[in-house]
């Protein structure tokens, strides 16, 4: 035990990662898409998509995500709508905050500075677990923009960190983490997720551990986890006007079911709220279920927007 501790005290001090770190080269070389855009925003050199015409929809990705996850969604969407994807700061091929911010605050700033810069002016969010947190809090920031909300189980009303104003203060070997992340975790993190691990692909895993081990990423990570604040969520909830769908795996190990419905009803202000729950479906619907998913996604926008015309 003593040589172990002694082993992660020298590579701390040394800096040493394991597995050792990807370049940007390397990372880029790999997962570059072909609609791929890059746009420095105060200081953040963000990654982003912007594919496809028609209404506005911007996707965001859940905290260890990226935004080629959402691939079955864009397939369906970009037909019909502008989608727009990001790689919020710290994962994907969005490098790390140099000013080492990742509160809700700033993200929602940088989100809002993009935006502004692609002139996007009216926009609906689908978000997916922090993701949909993120949405939340950018429709209470900006309710004038919005004109839907569609929310996979955002984990805002997970008792751990629901209604806190200061971040839950982690054990300090969470961030060995850092240091040693061996596929073996990102895998664990995948299983965790699922309503049937057996779905889970070898590229999906293979993906998600690269992005974390991309140079500076697993600091990034750290440093948001201890940054994590929901927020006064319940009155974030109950200012929401705009429409909503809510989408929720029966299996959700990570955020119960009972707070999808706990959610559907705190959300008493917004103009129409409809609710789809999957029976086989976790915590990372998106990535278990993308093609359906995307399809009722597709759906639920086609009958708004129909209507608003």
């Amino acid at each position: 035990m003593a040589i172990v501790a002694l082993t992660l005290l020298t590579m701390i001090a040394l800096d040493i990662r394991y597995p050792s770190e990807l370049s940007k080269e390397a990372i880029e070389s790999k997962y570059l898409l072909e609609f791929s855009e890059f746009k420095n925003i105060d200081g953040v050199n963000i990654h982003f998509t912007d594919e496809g015409e028609g209404p506005a929809l911007l996707l965001l990705h859940a905290n260890y995500a990226n935004l080629i996850d959402w691939e079955p969604w864009v397939r369906q969407l970009k037909k019909h709508f502008r989608v727009i994807r990001i790689d919020i700061p710290g994962h994907g091929l969005t490098e790390a905050d140099p000013k080492n911010d990742y509160s809700m605050e700033r993200t929602v700033f940088l989100i809002q500075e993009l935006l502004d810069e692609l002139k996007v002016q009216k926009l609906s969010i689908a978000g997916a677990s922090l993701g949909g947190t993120i949405g939340l809090h950018f429709t209470r920031h900006n309710p004038e923009k919005i004109e839907n909300l569609i929310l996979v189980s955002p984990g805002a009303l997970n008792p751990r960190v629901r209604g806190r104003t200061k971040p839950v203060k982690l054990p300090k070997p969470f961030e060995l983490v850092a240091y040693i992340t061996p596929k073996t975790i990102t895998e664990a993190l995948l299983k965790g997720g699922f309503g049937d691990p057996n779905n889970i692909t070898e590229e999906l895993v293979t993906r998600w551990h690269d992005l974390l081990i991309r140079k500076g990423q697993r600091d990034a990570q750290i440093a948001r986890v201890n940054q994590y604040v929901s927020g006064d969520i319940d009155q974030v909830l109950n200012d929401i006007k705009s429409p909503a769908l809510i989408m929720w795996g029966e299996k959700n190990s990570v955020v119960p079911v009972a707070l999808a419905f706990e959610m559907k009803k705190m959300m008493s202000n917004s103009s129409n709220i409809e609710m789809i729950i999957y029976e086989t479906g976790g915590h990372q619907l998106v990535q278990e279920l993308g093609l359906q998913t995307g399809k009722d996604a597709l759906k639920y926008l086609m009958n708004f927007y129909g209507e608003k015309e």
